[in-house]
C-alpha cells in the first residue's frame, strides 16, 4: 500500500494538483485570495440559529463544522510525518497545498449553491455529487458514483486513523491499552454521531473554537519564548523546499521531491481540498452563495496557515524530527517547552481534534452513503462506531498510506471535473466571487 501510494503522488498528482489549482485561481481571477478573511469576518457574524431543515446549518455553524472535519489528526501527526520523511522543506509545500486548494473548496461550495436541488431531502442536496451529476453525460455517469463511494470509505478510514493516533499518543505518554481507547473514543463518538447533523455542529461548534484557541496559545508561547531558533526555523523551511536536505555522518538526507510529496499528500490530508467536502457543510444552507463560498476558502487558512504552521515550527524548534515521529514528536514537541502538565494538556487538545474531525466526517461518509441508495442509515453509523473502536489496533503505516491512497484517488477523479465545470462558468463565477449578484 505504501509503494502504490508514494508511485501516485510522486510526482504525477502532486503537480497534477498544483497545475489545478493555478488554473482555478486565474479563471476565478485570483478572488480565493483577493478577498482573503473578507468571507470569514461576514461569515463568522452571521447567525449559526434558526435553520429550517435538519440538513441546513447557519453559516457560522458551518464553517465551524467544516473546521472540526479538517482540524484533527493531520494538524500535528501530520505534519510531523511530512517534516520527519521530507524535512524542513515539506512545512513550505504544506503551505502551497493550502494556498492552492483555497480555490478548489470555494469552487466546489459556490457550485454545490449553484445547482442545489429544491428538495433538500434529496440526496444530491449539499454535496459534490450534485455539480457533478448534472454536467456528466451517460459516458461518464460512473464519476459521482465513484467519488461516493471512495469518499464513504475514506470516511471509514479517517475513523480508523483518527482513533489509531489518539491510541498510540495516550500509550506513549500515559501508558493507556488500546483496548480502552477505543472503547471510550468509540462511545463519545456514539453519543454525537447516532443524534445526526444538527447534533455534530452542535458539540463541533462549541469544542472547535475552544481547542484552536487553546492549541495556538501554546504553540505561539513557545514560538515567540525564542525569536532567533524561529526564525531560522523559518529559513530552513525556505530554503530546504528547493534545496536537498543533507544529514551528517554520511546518512541519506532529504530530496526536494520528498519535501514536495510528503508536504503536499499530508497538507492535503489536513484540510482536505479538492475531495469535494466543502459543500456537505458550507453548502448547507440557503444563504448567500458567494459569501458560502469565500468562507469555504478560508478553512485552509485557519487550518493550514495557521494551525499546521504553529505545529511545524514548534516541531522544528524544539523536536528530534529526524529521529522521532507522528504525534509522539509533536508531543514531545510541546512538552519540552511546558513540561508534564503542558504535555497532559496538549495530549487532551490533541484527543479533541482526533474526535470532533471523526464526528465530522462520519456525516460526509453517511451523506455518501445515502447518494448510494442505502438507507440503513443507522447501521452505517454502527459499522463507523466499531471503525473507531479498532482502528488503534492496526499498523500506522498501513493506514496512513491506505488514507494518501484513497486521497489520491479522489482527487483523480474529482479535480479533472472541477476545473472542467469552473471553465463553463468562468464568467458567472470570478464577477460574482468579486462583488457581483447572484445569478
Amino acid at each position: 500500500m505504501d509503494t502504490l501510494a508514494a508511485w501516485l503522488w510522486n510526482p504525477f498528482l502532486s503537480f497534477l494538483y498544483l497545475q489545478i489549482g493555478l488554473l482555478l485561481l486565474i479563471l476565478t481571477r485570483f478572488a480565493a485570495w483577493r478577498r482573503l478573511g473578507a468571507g470569514l469576518w461576514r461569515g463568522t457574524q452571521a447567525s449559526s440559529g434558526g435553520p429550517q431543515h435538519e440538513r441546513h446549518l447557519g453559516q457560522g455553524r458551518a464553517f465551524l463544522t467544516a473546521l472540526a472535519a479538517t482540524v484533527g489528526v493531520g494538524n500535528w501527526a501530520g505534519v510531523s510525518t511530512a517534516i520527519h520523511l521530507g524535512g524542513p522543506g515539506a512545512l513550505f509545500w504544506i503551505w502551497v497545498s493550502a494556498l492552492a486548494g483555497m480555490s478548489m473548496r470555494m469552487c466546489s461550495t459556490w457550485l454545490a449553491m449553484r445547482y442545489q436541488p429544491e428538495d433538500h431531502d434529496s440526496p444530491l442536496f449539499a454535496t459534490p455529487m450534485g455539480y457533478l451529476e448534472r454536467f456528466m453525460d451517460q459516458g461518464r455517469s460512473w464519476i459521482p458514483l465513484a467519488i461516493a463511494g471512495q469518499m464513504l470509505l475514506l470516511g471509514l478510514f479517517s475513523a480508523l486513523i483518527q482513533s489509531n493516533s489518539v491510541a498510540h499518543a495516550v500509550e506513549d505518554q500515559v501508558g493507556g491499552s488500546h483496548l480502552l481507547v477505543g472503547l471510550l473514543l468509540a462511545t463519545g463518538v456514539a453519543v454525537v454521531v447516532l443524534g445526526g447533523l444538527r447534533k455534530i455542529a452542535e458539540v463541533s461548534s462549541v469544542i472547535v473554537p475552544l481547542m484552536v484557541l487553546l492549541y495556538l496559545l501554546a504553540g505561539l508561547t513557545i514560538l515567540l519564548s525564542d525569536l532567533t531558533a524561529t526564525g531560522a526555523a523559518l529559513a530552513e523551511v525556505w530554503h530546504y523546499a528547493f534545496q536537498p536536505y543533507a544529514l551528517g555522518g554520511g546518512l541519506a538526507g532529504y530530496t526536494v521531491m520528498q519535501a514536495l510529496q510528503f508536504g503536499l499528500s499530508r497538507g492535503i490530508f489536513s484540510h482536505s481540498s479538492g475531495l469535494g467536502t466543502a459543500p456537505f457543510t458550507l453548502a448547507s444552507n440557503t444563504g448567500d452563495r458567494r459569501q458560502n463560498a469565500l468562507l469555504a476558502a478560508q478553512v485552509p487558512v485557519v487550518d493550514t496557515l495557521i494551525i499546521c504552521t504553529v505545529t511545524g515550527l514548534v516541531v522544528l524548534t524544539q523536536g528530534d524530527w529526524q529521529n522521532l515521529n507522528g504525534a509522539y514528536l509533536t508531543v514531545q514537541s510541546f512538552s519540552a517547552h511546558f513540561g508534564e502538565i503542558g504535555r497532559l494538556l496538549l495530549l487532551g487538545v490533541l484527543i479533541f481534534f482526533a474526535y470532533t474531525t471523526v464526528i465530522t466526517w462520519s456525516y460526509f461518509a453517511e451523506r455518501c452513503f445515502n447518494y448510494l441508495g442505502f438507507h440503513q442509515i443507522n447501521r452505517f453509523r454502527w459499522l463507523l462506531i466499531a471503525c473507531v473502536f479498532i482502528g488503534p489496533f492496526f499498523p500506522v503505516k498501513l493506514i496512513w498510506s491506505t488514507g494518501d491512497l484513497l486521497n489520491g484517488l479522489i482527487l483523480l477523479l474529482h479535480l479533472l471535473p472541477l476545473l472542467w465545470l469552473v471553465i463553463q462558468h468562468q464568467d458567472e463565477i470570478g464577477p460574482n466571487l468579486l462583488g457581483g449578484r447572484n445569478r
